[in-house]
């Protein structure tokens, strides 16, 4: 009883207690629900009208573009610039799509598998002119060919087969290309739809018109705002305020942006380095000397390790970098260069002419694959065949036979001559071009026999076998060890911005400002591989605060950088655009001084005899085009509209234009030859209206989607 009665005492605590444990379960669980979230976010590389786009979306974006731009160019690889371009058109791709998707479905417009089934049809999009679809033998695109691509791709999937990489390379394009060809489909119903809002009127038809037609020569008396000394006019705070209220809307910037100060250096070869390239480029020359045969110059290049490779076949001039094929017709067969330095390239090299011929640049031919239990009968099947062509058999019944088509080909210097080609691939390109027209040839390869027949030779042109020893001059470990210690120890010497300011010039180095620095770069001041710094800029920094030191580049860059300040997305601060409109101002006040000046100037003769007058014949001008004064070097409107309404014979002016105030005598009023045409007069200008808003309206939806790209964090 004690002890229950104890409990009960207890019971309001234990009463707490309990809720308080269920309390703390419940927002533990509530706060791991928000971890996940939060980490789920972190995931997010951008937001597009309230639409996250995840990571894996973006990377399966990247890839599609990837797949057309490998598809499309028949070739595996893409450059670090050409990646980063892939990166940058799948985004805004990404972006364009959402906002137009957005706004046809408020409007109810859509596109139907019908319409997007005859673009594939008739093949007009962009999307469908890769090798791939193409006919082989008209260059076209050809819808058979996608259609029997297609059936084959399912039926082999329906039977469970293996597919090879290319043909599901090739399917995962041509679902990528369709969901474009919609998007695009879209894209243009949207804009047709817009375009159609802007109309024009015979008013407005004949008075662009004549704006257009009637021109004027007239003679230009031009005061360049530079002629008044700064001196002359005085700028203050409350003019600075005023123009930047007025002009504020120009000051708005819609991403947020860094500035930045920057110490990089790239690190060069020393002398020591360049001494040894030289010393290994007289012992290449040497070995390239000794070498008699394409076979031995070849393991010379192979063994320098040399930036170009050597194929032992004929290459037109084409085929050779400018830095080497600007030196092929003085080198005779068997001649090897002395090595020599380009400073512009960076690389040192040396050449041997193994030989010189006049081959066709194309040629048309036709083989049959000798195939057969074994060598020997290899042999006696290749034999017989030659021996029935040479009696006048048919060719393709022949392969026929052995179930080949047999069909034709042309075989062009482009298609190979820039290509790696060694052994089987090599053999068979020199015997093709060696070849005469109806020449029939059985020729054995490592990989089977063949027997070629060259049908016609076209266009002879002189071809080169050159064996070229190309290296880029590189700085040894030792220099950039070198270069890196001297580096970090400044930087560990110099903590502060300031300190490294003061100190970088009697050191070596310079700092530089970089401003408006934007998160969706790639790079820093062109430097490859400063994904790094741009994070640290954007998530880490603060103001004032230097960086580590990065290596980047192509490994031989190294760099810190100082965040020097943070311009939010909005109006940027007076002070940050101080100085453009102190300089806007004073153009403006003196444009006021010189025009009081020129106020009693009612002549062509007071005009030219004006102080610091340039004056100069224009002719043409008329009222829609602004006129490019060279005098103040600048686009003037002002002028253009002065001389069409002036009288000829006529003075007028002063004016204050963009750069300067101008004076004018009219010499000459004229009609150009052009014939009125108020129809198409009105559709230009709706065309034109439409033009000069279809930005604005882009960039109006873009605004309200409010669009975050925080692709920097992953790429």
């Amino acid at each position: 009883m004690a002890a229950l009665q104890s409990i009960r005492n207890r019971g309001v605590l234990l009463v707490s207690a309990i809720a308080v444990a269920l309390f703390l379960f419940v927002v533990g669980d509530a706060l791991r629900g928000g971890e996940s979230f939060f980490n789920q976010s972190k995931m997010n590389v951008g937001e597009v009208d309230g639409e996250k786009v995840s990571i894996q979306d973006y990377q399966q974006m990247v890839e599609d573009f990837t797949t057309f731009y490998e598809i499309q160019q028949n070739k595996s690889g893409l450059t670090e610039d050409e990646n980063n371009r892939i990166k940058d058109e799948a985004w805004q791709t990404f972006i364009q799509n959402q906002l137009i998707g957005s706004e046809c479905k408020k409007l109810g417009l859509a596109v139907t598998d019908e319409e997007v089934s005859e673009v594939i049809k008739s093949g007009y999009s962009q999307m469908l002119q890769v090798p791939v679809f193409m006919n082989q033998q008209t260059g076209r695109y050809d819808y058979a060919s996608v259609q029997t691509f297609l059936t084959e791709y399912k039926k082999a999937k329906d039977a469970g087969q293996q597919l090879p990489d290319a043909y599901q390379k090739i399917y995962k394009y041509y679902i990528f290309a369709q969901k474009q060809i919609r998007n695009q489909l879209l894209v243009q119903k949207y804009q047709s739809l817009l375009s159609a809002c802007f109309l024009s009127n015979p008013v407005e038809a004949k008075a662009a018109f004549e704006g257009r037609a009637s021109e004027s020569d007239v003679l230009l008396a031009a005061v360049p705002f530079t002629t008044v000394d700064d001196k002359a006019v005085e700028v203050s705070e409350a003019d600075i305020k005023a123009k930047y209220d007025k002009d504020k809307e120009q000051y708005r910037q819609y991403v947020e942006t860094r500035d930045a100060k920057i110490l990089d250096i790239q690190v060069q070869p020393s002398t020591a380095d360049k001494a040894a390239a030289e010393k290994d480029m007289d012992e290449v020359y040497g070995k390239l000397v000794e070498a008699q045969t394409a076979e031995a110059a070849g393991n010379v290049v192979r063994q320098a390790t040399s930036i170009m490779p050597y194929t032992n076949i004929l290459k037109t001039k084409d085929a050779f970098p400018p830095l080497l094929s600007a030196r092929i017709d003085s080198l005779a067969v068997g001649t090897t260069t002395k090595p020599v330095f380009d400073a512009a390239q960076n690389v040192y090299y040396t050449l041997k002419m193994i030989d010189k011929a006049t081959k066709p640049d194309s040629v048309l031919f036709r083989q049959i694959g000798v195939v057969a239990k074994n060598e020997a009968d290899v042999e006696k099947r290749a034999d017989s065949i030659m021996t029935a062509l040479a009696s006048g058999a048919n060719f393709k019944a022949i392969a026929k036979k052995y179930n080949q088509v047999g069909d034709s080909s042309w075989l062009s210097s482009s298609q190979y001559q820039n290509a790696q080609l060694d052994g089987d691939n090599a053999l068979f390109v020199t015997t093709l071009s060696d070849m005469a027209a109806g020449q029939t040839k059985k020729l054995k390869l490592d990989g089977g026999t063949i027997i070629l027949q060259v049908l016609e030779t076209r266009n002879p042109v002189q071809k080169y076998n050159m064996a070229a020893v190309v290296k880029e001059l590189k700085f040894s470990d030792d220099t950039y060890s070198a270069e890196y210690n001297k580096f970090s120890s400044f930087i560990a010497a110099n903590p502060t911005l300031e300190q490294i300011e003061a100190n970088a010039q009697k050191n070596g180095y310079v700092v530089r400002p970089l401003n408006d620095l934007t998160s969706n770069g790639h790079n820093i001041a062109g430097i490859r591989n400063t994904r790094d710094a741009v994070k640290w800029l954007f998530d880490d920094a603060k103001e004032g605060q230097v960086s580590q030191l990065y290596e980047c580049g192509n490994n031989d860059h190294l760099m810190i950088l100082a965040l020097t300040g943070v311009n939010k997305e909005g109006y940027r601060a007076i002070s940050k655009v101080n100085e453009i409109i102190t300089e806007q101002v004073k153009a403006e006040k003196k444009g006021e001084k010189l025009m009081a000046d020129l106020s009693g100037v009612n002549s062509w003769a007071k005009a030219k005899a004006t102080k610091g007058a340039i004056c100069d014949t224009l002719r043409h001008i008329n009222f829609t085009s602004p006129s490019f004064i060279a005098a103040t070097n600048a686009s003037e409107p002002v002028v253009s509209a002065l001389a069409s309404k002036t009288a000829a014979g006529a003075f007028a002016g002063p004016v204050k234009g963009n750069s300067g105030v101008y004076m004018l005598q009219v010499i000459n009023k004229s009609k150009s030859a052009e014939k009125f045409d108020a129809k198409q007069e009105q559709q230009s200008l709706a065309s034109q209206n439409y033009r000069r808003v279809a930005n604005s309206v882009m960039q109006t939806l873009y605004l309200n989607a409010k669009v975050k790209d925080q692709r920097y964090k992953f790429f």
